[in-house]
């Protein structure tokens, strides 16, 4: 990724200072109408039963204070800029348009909503300085990369009115953190049902496009129950019959009796009563990654190869849901979903650009497109201390 220039101070805390930003677009300047605004709900953010440093920072002196919804802000403001579930091309980044399928085939034409649940699990405190669970709000200079990532799916959830879940997970005693994130996908897909779970280092780099449409798109239908990128073409990305690794940084999971019954093997995939061999994988890189494209992903072919099963695992082109653009020449540019495997440190900057992205063209419209902000006095001839209708017109007298 191009490396971004450096902003002035000021400039680099616009971010952090995102809800002043958007009370002033949505309430002074008059952009956003009432027809399409949504109700502002009052919340509390004195919660006696979650105490924390951040809730004693909201109260007043009557521990009162309320504030209007940011979740229903932050959808108003991204309401112009949300791309149609029903669209029928997207345009990434790069450049390369994305096309649905006819209208009469597509699976989603309406928004599920809160239906949809978008997860991060973490075994990790997460309680340093810029950590998401710090005694003291981060800011923006010491914002962490795993903070970032956070954010974006929250600010993603937002937009388009999804949950958003973070789920504080405990360690196994007998295996990698990473398992953790098998067992809470599936204990949340029994309250929802799609739940997309994304380690902290993958992002939408195209926060207005809605799943709905990636459902559509790559033809996700009820008979699927799990989608993962397939890994970069490399040896060391195979499982142990040859074929490419799933990667699990971005799962798309939806509830079922199968999928609840593929979650489970999957979860006790080391213990070896359905899987030998498998256990070598509780610590051995990649983990749950190998657990299920060597052993679980096999359950379900049903007599089809890997490469023309056309139900239950959709496996996902490493070039759009994998990867990152410098990656792009090893076939996985993160075209619709980036993953930094490469470079997790990068997660501030791909936050940072995908709110500037955003806002940028809104503030512009919102204050230089504007007549009553901006006065257009270039056909007037000035003269002294005066400013004249025209090069001939008389001088107004004071």
């Amino acid at each position: 990724m191009t490396a971004l220039p450096s902003f002035p101070q000021s400039w680099r805390r616009l971010v952090l200072l995102l809800p002043v930003v958007i009370v002033t677009i949505a309430l002074i300047t008059g952009y956003f109408n009432e027809s399409f605004r949504p109700r502002l709900p009052k919340v509390s953010f004195s919660d006696p039963a979650n105490s924390s440093p951040f809730h004693n920072e909201c109260k007043n002196d009557n521990q009162t204070s309320h504030l209007e919804s940011l979740p229903g802000i932050i959808q108003a403001l991204w309401a112009p800029l949300v791309f149609p579930i029903t669209g029928p091309t997207f345009t990434t980044l790069d450049g390369t348009e994305k096309h649905l399928p006819p209208a009469d085939q597509l699976i989603h034409t309406q928004t599920l909503g809160k239906r949809i649940c978008i997860l991060d699990v973490d075994t990790r405190p997460l309680a340093n300085p810029g950590s998401v669970f710090a005694s003291e709000l981060p800011t923006w200079d010491n914002l962490r990369p795993p903070s970032a990532g956070f954010l974006s799916h929250y600010l993603y959830a937002l937009i388009h009115g999804y949950t958003y879940k973070f789920v504080r997970a405990p360690k196994y005693a007998d295996r990698a953190p990473h398992w953790t994130k098998i067992i809470f996908t599936r204990e949340l897909l029994k309250e929802f049902d799609i739940v997309v779970m994304l380690d902290y280092d993958a992002m939408f780099p195209s926060p207005e496009l809605p799943i709905e449409w990636l459902l559509n798109y790559w033809k996700i239908d009820k008979q699927v129950m799990v989608a993962m990128a397939e890994d970069p073409d490399a040896d060391n990305n195979k499982d142990i019959r040859g074929n490419l690794n799933l990667n699990t940084g971005f799962i798309i999971a939806q509830a079922g009796e199968n999928t609840q019954r593929l979650f489970k093997d999957w979860a006790e995939c080391p213990e070896e009563t359905r899987y030998k061999g498998c256990a070598e994988w509780k610590d051995k890189i990649f983990h749950e990654q190998t657990g299920f494209s060597s052993y679980v992903r096999y359950d379900f072919l049903d007599g089809y190869s890997i490469d023309t099963h056309p139900q239950y695992i959709r496996q996902l082109p490493c070039m759009e849901a994998n990867g990152i653009p410098l990656k792009k020449d090893a076939g996985c540019g993160g075209q619709l979903v980036r993953h930094y495997w490469g470079d997790k440190g990068a997660t501030k900057n791909e936050f940072k650009e995908g709110v500037m992205d955003a806002l940028t063209p809104l503030l512009l419209k919102s204050a230089f497109g504007d007549t009553n902000i901006v006065r257009d006095m270039r056909e007037k001839t000035l003269k002294g201390a005066q400013v004249l209708d025209g090069p001939n017109a008389a001088p107004v007298e004071d």
